[in-house]
């Protein structure tokens, strides 16, 4: 045991970075390209030396290529907002009377960083290793590069070759209706009308009983608004199901918990209609959170517990923290949730109720940055007017 926990760093002594870099996922626009891949558990181990995932660090490899006439910079925060620096990384593997080796695990390290303090000249080329937190299944790669009065995104949906779940997710969403099923929409009278005959509410197991009001509606390709919401904190989760158009829904999640206080759980449910509003993608979901908020018992987020009654909070709520992400671009409220409903809860014998002001709120998400200040809106129903 004493020789296990002194055991010190031994640098590889070669680097297979082959197969990373055969499997990135690659994007070109405006003169700049950007690769992506993340590296497996077995691959780290490998090329790092130390096993990453006992400390659930996750590497991920980037590569841009400035063909830009600007000079252009990296921002890691976009890929991980609590990314892990290398010396950080080195540290947590650092072993008592071995400072020769340590000081080697930091200067390899930062070897295969990716240079983020580095400027990318127009005609060069930088690469390297961003430390993130570890996630599992399909991880969704999101860079920034920032440059003087310029500013590129690049967003990709990177599978871990180690476990591939959640690659079938994308996959499913883009096949999901043929061209001749999708309902095509230009105007915004058009919009308001068919949102209006949307389903109000969730089904429960049975897909018959009424549950929980179909409370959001998202436009917007797949890749701007997944960022928009994965930069204010909220991540993929499996829920219990509930059912719409004959599904489970197609995409579920929850805000999670940073910082010393729990922040307020609000879980999300999705589900893609066939509805293009000026060719986007529009999605039909619902949000609400547990009674209690923070101060709910803990339990799973695929548990049921008792939903808060007042659902209008977790929409109003979501509105606002994805405001932040800047990426939504326009808003609107119009009708279609109904008033007071009745829905089973399957941790009470009890029938539950909740109150809602019967809208639904539209959000419309584009490529970034876009300010609070630039924020439009649909000339529909008013808050104010059901106050």
């Amino acid at each position: 045991m004493f020789m296990n926990a002194c055991a010190t760093f031994k640098k590889p002594d070669t680097i297979n970075e082959a197969p990373i870099k055969e499997r990135a996922l690659t994007k070109e626009v405006n003169g700049v390209l950007a690769s992506a891949a993340v590296v497996g558990d077995q691959e780290a181990r490998q090329i790092f030396g130390i096993d990453l995932t006992r400390k659930n660090i996750q590497a991920v490899w980037i590569e841009i290529e400035n063909n830009s006439d600007r000079s252009i910079i990296l921002l890691p925060t976009a890929i991980d907002h609590e990314y892990i620096p290398p010396l950080e990384v080195a540290f947590a593997y650092h072993r008592a009377f071995a400072s020769q080796a340590n000081l080697a695990l930091d200067e390899h390290l930062l070897n295969l960083n990716f240079p983020i303090r580095n400027l990318i000249e127009p005609g060069s080329r930088a690469s390297g290793y961003i430390f993130t937190n570890w996630l599992k299944g399909l991880k969704v790669i999101d860079i920034d590069l920032l440059g003087d009065n310029f500013s590129q995104n690049f967003t990709f949906f990177a599978p871990n070759p180690d476990l591939p779940q959640g690659k079938d997710i994308i996959d499913r969403m883009e096949t999901m209706f043929s061209d001749v099923k999708l309902q095509m929409v230009e105007s915004e009278g058009a919009l308001r009308e068919v949102l209006e005959q949307l389903p109000c509410c969730v089904s429960i197991d049975d897909g018959k009983t009424s549950a929980e009001p179909f409370n959001v509606v998202i436009i917007g390709e797949i890749e701007n608004w997944t960022t928009a919401v994965l930069r204010r904190g909220y991540r993929y989760q499996v829920l219990n199901p509930r059912y719409a158009f004959g599904r489970v829904q197609d995409i579920s999640g929850k805000k999670v918990s940073l910082g010393y206080m729990k922040g307020q759980e609000l879980f999300i449910r999705l589900w893609q209609t066939p509805i293009r509003y000026q060719s986007m993608p529009v999605w039909l979901g619902q949000t609400s959170t547990r009674l209690g908020g923070r101060f709910a018992d803990t339990a799973p987020a695929e548990v049921t517990l008792q939903m808060d009654p007042y659902v209008d909070e977790a929409r109003d709520g979501l509105t606002q923290d994805l405001a932040y992400s800047q990426a939504l671009i326009k808003i609107g409220y119009t009708k279609g949730s109904g008033l007071v409903q009745s829905t089973h809860i399957e941790t009470s014998s009890k029938d539950n109720h909740y109150t809602t002001d019967g809208l639904r709120v539209v959000l419309v998400f584009a490529e970034r940055p876009a300010s609070l200040a630039e924020i439009d809106f649909f000339n529909w129903e008013r808050l104010d007017d059901y106050r």
